[in-house]
């Protein structure tokens, strides 16, 4: 997106950026940082990767409604549900001015309490009425999942996620990458099934390190969920164990629940759909291109069902 189309939508909101600075282009969005008389800001551009679907109002809809009871979120201020009029370009409609969130992302190195912090953020986003199944829309004065089955809902937050997708693992991309792990996950699926089974919530999403900034040992904020979704609260947690392993699972349920039963049970839930993640992000990676990304998905994948088979955690 070119500098001045920003740096004009900036002026039509009465924003005029001292300074704007382009940061990131994520999966769903193109972020640029602008120095303002109101602060800093986050300016979001919806520019979704091929195959990947976004609905910046429901995103920002959900971030309100977090950030009205004190979440650590980055909290939007104008959007372009507000102001339909302007836009950075006619094929990039959606936008969204947030304030500024500070902070290194997370990765396993991260202290314990930001993991803490997280947990009760992700208790209280669990906490929303949730109603429907897959990615969150905005239905009058509520958000909701737009699909009415809990598998259909799966498959429209993660890509050919076996076996909810009603896909053979032979015609996964996991056939051809690691073909070895195939009849090993296969022999898993009545587990797998198990662990999301149990009431929906409004999830996250995509609990990258991205996605989770801290600073002095502290979370400072969640960004980007313009992949949340109603599904089972297990899918967060299983996407924590893909992106940083078991103990950041453990870390973040020890702020999330007092119930240690319960957050056993969860994290062995977790264990059991992290496999799926992987398959998500196998199918990602040949979809983008990205070898590493693929390497990275059959590691964690070898490594889940190495612990899976076991019964007890590997290390890292």
């Amino acid at each position: 997106m070119p500098r001045d189309a920003v740096a004009a939508l900036l002026d039509a909101l009465d924003l005029g950026a001292r300074r704007l600075d382009f940061v990131a282009k994520a999966s769903t969005s193109e972020v640029w940082k602008a120095e303002t008389a109101a602060g800093l800001l986050a300016v979001r551009i919806l520019a979704p990767h091929p195959g990947k679907p976004a609905d910046l109002d429901a995103d920002v809809a959900l971030r309100q409604i977090l950030a009205s009871g004190g979440a650590r979120v980055a909290a939007p201020l104008l959007d372009s549900g507000r102001r339909p009029d302007l836009s950075v370009a006619a094929h990039r409609p959606a936008w969204a001015v947030d304030r500024w969130i500070d902070g290194g992302r997370a990765d396993t190195a991260t202290a314990d309490p930001v993991w803490y912090d997280l947990g009760v953020l992700l208790a209280d986003l669990h906490g929303l009425p949730a109603r429907g199944h897959g990615r969150l829309r905005v239905a009058g004065d509520r958000l909701e999942g737009r699909l009415a089955e809990p598998d259909a809902g799966v498959a429209d937050r993660f890509d050919q996620p076996w076996p909810f997708d009603g896909s053979r693992l032979a015609g996964h991309p996991l056939a051809e990458a690691a073909p070895d792990l195939v009849p090993r996950l296969q022999q898993l699926e009545d587990a797998i099934r198990r662990a999301a089974d149990a009431v929906p919530a409004i999830i996250h999403g995509d609990l990258n390190g991205a996605n989770i900034r801290h600073a002095d040992g502290r979370l400072r904020g969640l960004l980007d969920l313009a992949d949340a979704a109603v599904l089972v609260p297990t899918w967060d947690f299983a996407l924590l164990r893909h992106f940083h392993g078991a103990g950041a699972v453990g870390r973040t349920l020890a702020g999330y629940t007092a119930d240690r039963e319960g957050a056993t049970a969860l994290a062995g839930a977790a264990r059991l759909l992290a496999p799926v993640v992987a398959l998500h992000h196998l199918s990602r990676a040949r979809t983008l291109g990205l070898p590493a990304r693929r390497a990275y998905a059959v590691d964690r994948l070898r490594h889940d069902l190495a612990e899976i088979e076991a019964g007890r955690e590997q290390p890292a």
